[in-house]
């Protein structure tokens, strides 16, 4: 009985969440997952940390410096747990450990010396994402300068991810992380154009990339970069030579995509890959059109 009354009561909180489509009776008037969370809890929508950690974590070769207290770091190990065709290096989580002190006196030179400790441990190291977390948004730490400093005297990007949890919700986190992606991809920018396209809102959480990829290759279609399922950092920095983005997730990549279309002229669209209007655009591009 008590089991029984404990699921109605989540079946009645997630009633305002019932969307109301193509006339289907409903009980709610929309999502609301993009409200803000309560400070200091970790509810199902998380914070902007998170949300940044959702998007970037898959990139197989990339390096993720988590500038906090190591809380920050253990909370988001590993967080989708996204399968790799290639580098794994994207399974670890890297901490600053902020304590007290480092409140007090400011933790950028531990930071600075964070990344001195990669560079100098690790071989070829592409790409660094810096994380600045709640509490370097209430000391002030000037991540951005450092990872600009760094990015000069490393010779590889060095990324800035600006997600302290109180700047917004998850939702926030998915656009900080797409600005960090187009910081990497903004050099790379190329008049030149492939007969490809990218893959937006996927992170191959069980392979699906692979599955996905594999329908275009059979239809003629090339894939040059998924953002961020199973890709890598040669992969992303080809992406603005696609002639067309396809959004799979769009709560967590319409944000680049628009974005994309602005600054590369790639067009997008939105598309599930399980629903007729993906067996449509298919058809169009060549594919069966047997039903």
């Amino acid at each position: 009985m008590e089991t029984e009354n404990s699921n109605r009561n989540i079946l009645d909180a997630r009633k305002s969440s019932i969307v109301v489509k193509d006339g289907c009776s409903g009980m709610g008037g929309g999502i609301s997952c993009d409200s803000n969370s309560v400070s200091g809890s970790v509810s199902q929508r998380a914070c902007v940390y998170c949300g940044a950690r959702v998007v970037l974590n898959p990139i197989t070769d990339a390096w993720h410096i988590v500038h906090g207290p190591i809380g920050c770091s253990s909370y988001t190990w590993d967080i989708r747990g996204s399968l790799t065709s290639g580098e794994d290096i994207y399974r670890n989580s890297f901490s600053t450990d902020l304590q007290e002190t480092d409140i007090i006196f400011g933790g950028i030179r531990k930071l600075e010396a964070a990344v001195d400790e990669l560079m100098e441990k690790e071989d070829n190291v592409k790409l660094i994402f810096i994380y600045a977390t709640c509490i370097v948004g209430v000391i002030g730490d000037d991540v951005e300068a450092l990872c600009k400093m760094k990015s000069e005297q490393y010779h590889i990007p060095v990324i800035p991810v600006k997600s302290p949890g109180f700047s917004g919700n998850k939702s926030t986190g998915y656009r900080m992380a797409c600005d960090a992606i187009m910081n990497v991809l903004l050099p790379h920018k190329s008049e030149e154009k492939r007969t490809a396209i990218n893959i937006l809102g996927d992170f191959n959480l069980a392979g699906e990339m692979w599955i996905i990829k594999n329908y275009f290759k059979e239809i003629g279609i090339d894939v040059i970069s998924g953002f961020t399922g199973d890709t890598c950092y040669e992969d992303m920095i080809e992406a603005p030579k696609a002639a067309l983005n396809i959004v799979q997730c769009a709560g967590s990549s319409t944000y680049l995509a628009n974005r994309m279309e602005e600054e590369f002229g790639i067009p997008f669209i939105k598309v599930s890959f399980w629903n007729r209007r993906h067996h449509q655009f298919l058809n169009q591009d060549g594919g069966s059109t047997s039903k």
